[in-house]
């Protein structure tokens, strides 16, 4: 299987509060540079090659996404369900850490969800557990990826929260087999 670079992929390095970790950021799985990938399903197939190009080895995905403005799930694109959503609801669904677990357990892929809504500011509280998430995970040998749906409003106040600078070097996908 063909990996799929994320949308709006950037690398970070934290500031010397948060030990200098380097990290990523992107938009979820779906999103391109294409105006109807803001709300448009996307197809199984795509969300494996999207966690194939993932920064790697050892991916640990950290992830904003949870609402859009008026209620409805960021995961409501997927034929899997987020933190946000109540399982009692997505019967018979597998939820997204379930759903990686399921796919890609030769990937040995961390979650972390911290749902947040789209467009509104991401609360003090939560840039802090985000913060020491993606710390803690980084130091732990992990590459890290902050996740929201387009991959710069919530996941850049995270980074100013991080006081994270853009790393423009080159970003090292992790190595697939040959199909």
């Amino acid at each position: 299987m063909k990996p799929l670079k994320p949308f709006r992929l950037r690398q970070w390095r934290a500031g010397q509060a948060f030990g200098s970790v380097r990290f990523f950021t992107c938009a979820r799985p779906g999103r391109t540079g294409n105006e109807a990938s803001k709300s448009a399903d996307v197809a199984d197939e795509v969300v494996p090659r999207w966690v194939l190009g993932l920064p790697g080895p050892h991916p640990a995905i950290v992830s904003l996404l949870g609402c859009k403005p008026g209620g409805p799930s960021e995961f409501s694109f997927y034929s899997f369900y987020g933190g946000f959503d109540s399982p009692v609801e997505h019967a018979g669904q597998l939820s997204f850490a379930a759903w990686l677990a399921r796919w890609h357990q030769d990937l040995s892929i961390l979650l972390r969800e911290h749902p947040t809504w789209d467009y509104r500011p991401v609360p003090r509280e939560t840039c802090e557990v985000v913060a020491m998430d993606i710390k803690l995970l980084a130091s732990s040998g992990r590459n890290v990826t902050l996740v929201d749906s387009g991959g710069q409003q919530r996941t850049g106040q995270v980074c100013a929260y991080m006081s994270a600078v853009e790393d423009t070097s080159q970003v090292v996908m992790h190595k697939q087999p040959a199909d």
